[in-house]
């Protein structure tokens, strides 16, 4: 029994002794405690994100920048067809303006936070604009339930992403979420000119409705992996 305890305090010794050399590894060598983490410079000055922080914000601004991309040609695309009504040229200008707006803030955020692209941001452009064409040939209500299906799942995911940087507690971070929320209120904006101009009087509203949020969907799950 005596030989037992006394294996068990060594033992216990020695753990305590592994543990205070790696303690003071890590204070020596900053690298052992910082390497899963990444320093960015943001208009706040430097924040330091853990890896999975990094990753997660990463996600979202690749995200993002494709989807703004994708709405500012989806109102050229539009503008292309509907363009010589004065006010909806009027309407769908200012709508176009602010997706570009947001491009811009997004293009800066990518650069600032060392976000890698999607390769799929060609592609984006051009199937926003060849959405904006087809929808408005169908009319101008059709037109607006595109606009209110791609707002909807994107003020969506907006807010899905607000809630999860909510919860990390970084203060370099309330530019970032200040615009994103700029921008999902922006879009909801977008939403309600919409409907308030018969978006959801379209031929087969369910169906085209349905069929543009559930495609903004799969390209989001492809930006996000491409």
């Amino acid at each position: 029994m005596n030989y037992l305890l006394r294996n068990c305090a060594n033992l216990e010794s020695r753990q305590l002794l592994h543990a205070r050399s790696l303690t003071s590894a890590a204070v020596h060598n900053p690298h052992l405690t910082t390497r899963a983490r990444q320093t960015v410079r943001v208009a706040s000055g430097t924040l330091t994100l853990s890896k999975a922080e990094h990753a997660k914000i990463d996600r979202f601004l690749r995200i993002n920048q494709a989807g703004e991309t994708a709405a500012v040609t989806i109102y050229r695309g539009q503008m292309a067809v509907l363009g010589r009504n004065p006010e909806l040229r009027e309407m769908l200008t200012h709508m176009r303006d602010q997706e570009a707006e947001h491009l811009r803030t997004m293009d800066r955020l990518v650069a600032d936070f060392r976000v890698r692209p999607t390769v799929l941001q060609p592609v984006a452009a051009v199937g926003g604009y060849l959405l904006g064409v087809t929808s408005a040939l169908l009319g101008v209500r059709s037109a607006m339930t595109c606009t209110e299906a791609v707002e909807t799942r994107i003020g969506g995911h907006y807010n899905d992403q607000l809630r999860e940087l909510h919860v990390m507690e970084h203060e370099g971070l309330g530019e970032l979420k200040r615009c994103i929320a700029k921008c999902r209120d922006e879009e909801l904006e977008h939403l309600d000119t919409a409907v308030e101009n018969g978006s959801q009087l379209a031929p087969l509203y369910k169906l085209q409705f349905e069929l543009i949020k559930g495609g903004c969907s799969v390209a989001i799950w492809l930006c996000d992996r491409i």
